[in-house]
C-alpha cells in the first residue's frame, strides 16, 4: 500500500511540475517573422503557419491590407502585434486558445449597455437533424454558448454590429452577421466536413471542464470492446472513475456507486433495465442515438432520482430531406434503421430495430440453453412552425433465457426481462429570451421467471407444476421546464415534474394442473407512490475567468401513510487561470426514493426494484469534487480530479435472503446502512498527426457498513476496485481506415463466501431444486463469518479492432469492422458458484466468459 501511495505521489508531482514548466500565455509564444516588410494579413497567416495559433479579427475593424515593417528576429507575439497594430485602435487579446484582435477600450467611454438576444437552431445540412452541443460564439466580446437538446441557442450581446461564429466537431465552421440593434433570429445548417484533417482540428474541446462528458454517438466508430458495434455505455466505461462491474458487461459502476444509482434516460424517459444479452451490450442502440451527456459530478439541478451518475441519451429525429437508412450484421445481432420525411422539411420519422440471431443456431443443439434479445426504437418529429416542435418517441425490448434440464427430463426455466418506454415532447420558443420544454413520459419494466418442475403427490403420481415469479415497476410522468436568458452573464432554468409510480416488488405463484396456489403469505401487493419535484438553477459568469452555477432540486415522495422530503443543493464553480488551465469544484446533494436490490454473494445476480416505505428510507449522497484541467501543449492535455462521496440509506439483503422465496414480507429481508468512497482520477490524452493516445486511471476506496451484516463492522463494497486503468492507442491515416488497440486492468471484485453450508432438510422454502449438484440460495442455509472477505483475481484484457470504410457517392458508406476481444484469452471470472462434490464436500467454482472472441461486422449506410 505504501508503494502505491509513493508511486501515485510521484506521478502527481511530475504531472504538476510538467504542467507548470510548460505553462505559457499565447502572447508570450516565441515567433520569428519570415519577412521584414509585408501586409498585416501576410504576417497573420505566417503566425498561424509557424505557431498553429489561430488569429481572429473583423475586417470592418482591422485594416489587414496595410503594409508594415517589423524586426526580423525571434521575439514574443505580444511585441510583434504591437508593431503590426501601430496606428490602429486595436489590441491583441487571448480567448479560448486563440488570439483576438479587438477594438481598444478607452477609459471614460463606459456607459450603460443595452443587450439584445440572438436566437436560432443549428442543424445538419441535408438531413435537418439538430446538432446538440454546437458552439455559438462572438469572438470580439468573448461570449459564447452551446446549443441545447433541441439544437437551440440563446446568445445575449450588446447592441452593435457583430459576427457570430459557429463550430461543431466533424462539421465545417460557419459565420453570419448580426444587425447593429434589436433581437435577431438565425437558423443555420452546418455542412459535414469532408476532409479528415479539418475534423481533427475541430475536435479540440475547449469547453468548461468538470461539468459533463458529451459523446456524439453519430460520429462514434465501431470498437472492439463492443464487438464491432457502437455502444455508448461501453465508451463511458473508458472514463476514469467508471468501471463495468462484472467483467465484459455493459453495466456502469461510478465512483463507488451501485448499478441502481445511475439515472439512465432516453429522450428524457427513465430506463429501469439497460442490459441486453446478460450485459454483452446495452439497450442504447447506437444507430438510433444522436448524443449522450454523462455526469459523474457537478449535477445540474434538473436531474434527480439517482445519486451516482446521469446518462442522458438523445435519439435521432429522422431525416427531413430524403429517405435513407442503415443495415448491419455483427457477432451478436442484426440491425436495420430506416428514416425519412413524412412531409418534407415539416415532419420526419425514424425506426430502428435489432435482433440477436445466435439463438437460431442454438436451437439445433438438443437441450442446450437458448437466449435472445430484440429492441425497437421509433421517433416522429413535427415542425409546427419556426417556434414550435413536437416529438413522439418509443422504445420496446425483451431479453429471454430458456434452459432445460439434462438430468430432469421435462424441466425447464424461462427468464424474461421486458422494457417499454414512450414520450411526447413539445419544445417552444415563447420569446427571444424564454424557452419552454413540456414532456409526458411512460416507462415500464418487468422481470418474470417461469420454472417447470416435477413433484410426486400422496398417491405416488408424478405431477408437473409451474412456479411463476414476477417483479415489475411502472411510471407515468409530466414535466415542464423554462429557460430564461436576460443578459450576457446570466441564464436561469426552472422546472417541475410529477410522477406516479407503481411497484410490484415480488410475486411468486405455484400452478398445479387443476388449480393455482399462491405463495406462502400470498403475493406481495402493489405499492403506489407519487413523486413531486421542482428545481431552479442559475448559470452566472463574472468576467472572463469565473463562472459558477448554483441550484437546488426539491423532491417529495408521497404515499397514503408516509411522505419524504428531500432538499438537494447543487453548486459548481470554475476558474480559468489561463487559456490552458482551469480549476473547478462542485458540491452536490442527491437523493433517490427507489432502490435496486442485488444479491451480493455467489451466483448470477437477481435484481429487484423496491420503493422507499415507512420502514425503508430513501438513499442520499453528498458529493465533493475538485479538479484541474491543463493543456500542456497543442498535442497533450491532462485532467486530475479528487472526490469524496458519502451515502446514507444503501440497502442489502439480510444474510441468506432472496426476494423469490414464497413470502410477501420483502421488507423483512432488507437492511439499510451507510457507504463512503473516495479516490483520485487522472486522464491524459495525446494527439499528433495520425496517432492519438489516451490514458484513464483511478485509485479509489469504497466501503459499506450495516448493523445487521458483518457484526456491524465496515467492509469493502463488492465493486471496491483499488486500481482501474484504461489505455488506448488509435491510428487514423485517412477516412478509409482506422485501427485501435486497447488494454484495461482493474482489481478483482470482493464477494462473500459462507464458511458453513446447511442443507434445508425440511424444505421449508418449498422450492424444488432441479439443478443437480449446484447449490442455490433457495435450497440451503448459510453461515457467514465475514462479509466481502474474498477477492476474485484481477481483471485485464487486450482488445484489437480495425475499421475499413468505403464511400460511394454522397450517401453510400460501407464499413467492415474486425478484431479480437480479449486477444490473449485472459480467463476473467464473471461469477462463482458453490458445487457439491461426489464425496459430499463443497468447492468453489469460477465461471469465465468471453475468452478470445474474434469478430467481424458489416455496416452499410444508404
Amino acid at each position: 500500500m505504501r508503494g502505491t501511495f509513493t508511486g501515485f505521489l510521484l506521478l502527481f508531482v511530475c504531472w504538476i511540475a510538467t504542467a507548470t514548466a510548460q505553462e505559457r500565455p499565447l502572447l508570450q509564444t516565441l515567433y520569428k517573422p519570415a519577412f521584414r516588410k509585408g501586409k498585416v494579413a501576410s504576417y497573420l497567416a505566417d503566425i498561424r503557419r509557424q505557431t498553429g495559433i489561430p488569429v481572429s479579427y473583423a475586417s470592418s475593424v482591422l485594416d489587414s491590407n496595410r503594409k508594415v515593417t517589423v524586426f526580423k528576429e525571434t521575439t514574443t507575439l505580444e511585441i510583434v502585434f504591437q508593431q503590426l497594430l501601430t496606428g490602429q485602435a486595436i489590441e491583441a487579446a487571448e480567448s479560448n486558445g486563440s488570439i483576438l484582435l479587438i477594438p481598444r477600450v478607452r477609459p471614460g467611454n463606459a456607459q450603460a449597455i443595452a443587450y439584445r438576444i440572438i436566437t436560432g437552431r443549428i442543424r445538419e445540412k441535408g438531413s435537418g437533424e439538430v446538432l446538440i452541443g454546437a458552439a455559438v460564439y462572438e469572438p470580439w466580446r468573448r461570449s459564447g454558448v452551446l446549443t441545447n437538446t433541441y439544437g437551440l441557442y440563446q446568445l445575449a450581446l450588446p447592441e452593435g454590429e457583430s459576427r457570430i461564429c459557429l463550430s461543431y466537431v466533424g462539421f465545417k465552421p460557419d459565420t453570419f452577421e448580426v444587425p447593429a440593434a434589436g433581437n435577431f433570429r438565425k437558423d443555420v445548417d452546418l455542412e459535414t466536413a469532408g476532409n479528415m484533417d479539418e475534423i481533427k482540428i475541430l475536435a479540440k474541446d475547449r469547453g468548461t471542464p468538470g461539468d459533463r462528458m458529451h459523446l456524439r454517438v453519430t460520429e462514434s466508430k465501431p470498437q472492439a470492446q463492443s464487438l464491432g458495434s457502437v455502444d455508448p455505455v461501453r465508451d463511458l466505461q473508458l472514463e476514469a472513475g467508471v468501471q463495468s462491474g462484472v467483467p465484459g458487461s455493459s453495466g456502469l459502476i461510478v465512483r463507488g456507486g451501485s448499478p441502481g444509482q445511475n439515472l439512465y434516460l432516453l429522450d428524457g424517459v427513465p430506463l429501469y433495465y439497460v442490459d441486453h444479452f446478460f450485459g454483452l451490450t446495452s439497450v442504447y442502440n447506437g444507430d438510433a442515438l444522436k448524443s449522450v451527456d454523462f455526469y459523474k459530478s457537478a449535477f445540474p439541478a434538473k436531474y434527480g432520482g439517482r445519486i451516482s451518475s446521469v446518462i442522458d441519451a438523445q435519439g435521432r429525429d429522422g431525416d427531413l430531406q430524403r429517405m435513407g437508412g442503415e443495415a448491419s450484421l455483427g457477432l451478436l445481432r442484426a440491425a436495420l434503421t430506416l428514416e425519412g420525411p413524412v412531409l418534407k422539411d415539416k415532419m420526419s420519422f425514424l425506426v430502428s430495430g435489432r435482433r440477436s440471431w445466435i439463438d437460431g443456431l442454438l436451437r439445433a443443439v438438443p437441450e442446450a440453453p437458448t437466449a435472445y434479445f430484440y429492441d425497437i426504437n421509433g421517433k416522429l418529429q413535427w415542425l409546427i412552425n419556426d417556434n414550435h416542435r413536437l416529438y413522439v418517441g418509443f422504445y420496446t425490448g425483451r431479453d429471454q433465457l430458456l434452459s432445460v434440464g439434462n438430468d430432469s427430463p421435462g424441466y425447464y426455466q424461462r427468464l424474461r426481462w421486458n422494457n417499454t418506454v414512450g414520450s411526447v415532447r413539445w419544445n417552444a420558443i415563447l420569446s427571444p429570451r424564454l424557452l419552454m420544454d413540456a414532456t409526458a413520459t411512460y416507462s415500464f419494466f418487468q422481470f418474470d421467471q417461469r420454472d417447470q418442475v416435477h413433484e410426486t403427490d400422496s398417491s405416488g403420481m408424478l405431477q408437473t407444476s409451474f412456479l411463476l415469479g414476477t417483479s415489475a415497476i411502472r411510471e407515468a410522468a409530466l414535466a415542464t421546464q423554462f429557460q430564461w436568458s436576460p443578459g450576457l452573464q446570466y441564464r436561469a432554468i426552472a422546472g417541475i415534474r410529477l410522477a406516479r409510480t407503481e411497484f410490484l416488488p415480488s410475486a411468486l405463484d405455484r400452478q398445479l394442473p387443476n388449480r393455482i396456489i399462491g405463495a406462502t403469505g400470498g403475493v406481495s401487493s402493489l405499492f403506489n407512490t407519487t413523486e413531486l419535484s421542482g428545481y431552479a438553477e442559475n448559470a452566472i459568469r463574472i468576467g472572463e475567468r469565473w463562472s459558477f452555477r448554483p441550484g437546488v432540486h426539491i423532491a417529495a415522495w408521497l404515499s397514503g401513510t408516509f411522505q419524504y422530503l428531500s432538499i438537494q443543493p447543487r453548486f459548481y464553480l470554475a476558474y480559468r487561470r489561463t487559456p490552458w488551465e482551469t480549476w473547478y469544484a462542485s458540491f452536490n446533494r442527491m437523493g433517490q426514493f427507489l432502490h435496486l436490490l442485488s444479491n451480493n454473494s455467489f451466483g448470477l445476480a437477481n435484481d429487484f426494484w423496491v420503493p422507499s416505505t415507512a420502514r425503508i428510507r430513501p438513499e442520499e449522497s453528498w458529493n465533493v469534487n475538485l479538479g484541474v484541467k491543463k493543456e500542456m501543449n497543442k498535442h497533450w492535455e491532462g485532467r486530475l480530479e479528487g472526490y469524496y462521496k458519502y451515502i446514507d440509506g444503501v440497502i442489502s439483503y439480510v444474510t441468506g435472503q432472496n426476494l423469490f422465496d414464497n413470502s410477501d414480507r420483502w421488507q423483512d429481508k432488507i437492511t439499510q446502512g451507510i457507504g463512503w468512497s473516495y479516490g483520485t482520477e487522472l486522464t491524459s490524452t495525446f494527439n499528433h498527426g495520425d496517432w492519438s493516445a489516451r490514458m484513464a486511471y483511478a485509485l479509489s476506496w469504497n466501503w459499506r457498513q450495516f448493523s445487521a451484516l458483518n457484526g456491524g463492522a465496515a467492509f469493502p463494497y463488492r465493486y471496491d476496485r483499488r486500481h482501474n486503468l484504461n489505455l488506448r492507442l488509435t491510428y487514423t491515416p485517412n477516412h478509409r481506415f482506422d485501427a485501435t488497440v486497447q488494454w484495461m486492468y482493474m482489481t478483482g471484485e470482493a464477494f462473500t463466501l459462507p464458511d458453513q453450508v446447511y442443507p434445508d432438510l425440511d424444505n421449508n422454502l418449498n422450492i424444488y431444486n432441479p439443478q443437480g449438484g449446484i447449490l442455490t440460495p433457495n435450497g440451503y442455509t448459510y453461515n457467514y463469518a465475514a462479509w466481502n472477505a474474498q477477492r476474485l483475481p484481477a481483471v485485464h484484457r487486450l482488445d484489437i479492432g480495425a475499421n475499413f470504410t468505403r464511400r460511394r457517392g454522397l450517401t453510400y458508406v460501407r464499413t467492415w469492422s474486425m478484431g479480437i476481444y480479449n486477444a490473449y484469452a485472459r480467463p476473467n471470472v464473471n461469477f462463482v458458484s458453490l458445487r457439491e462434490n461426489a464425496n459430499g464436500s463443497v468447492s468453489l467454482q469460477g465461471t469465465a466468459l468471453l475468452q478470445f472472441m474474434p469478430y467481424v461486422a458489416l455496416k452499410i449506410k444508404f
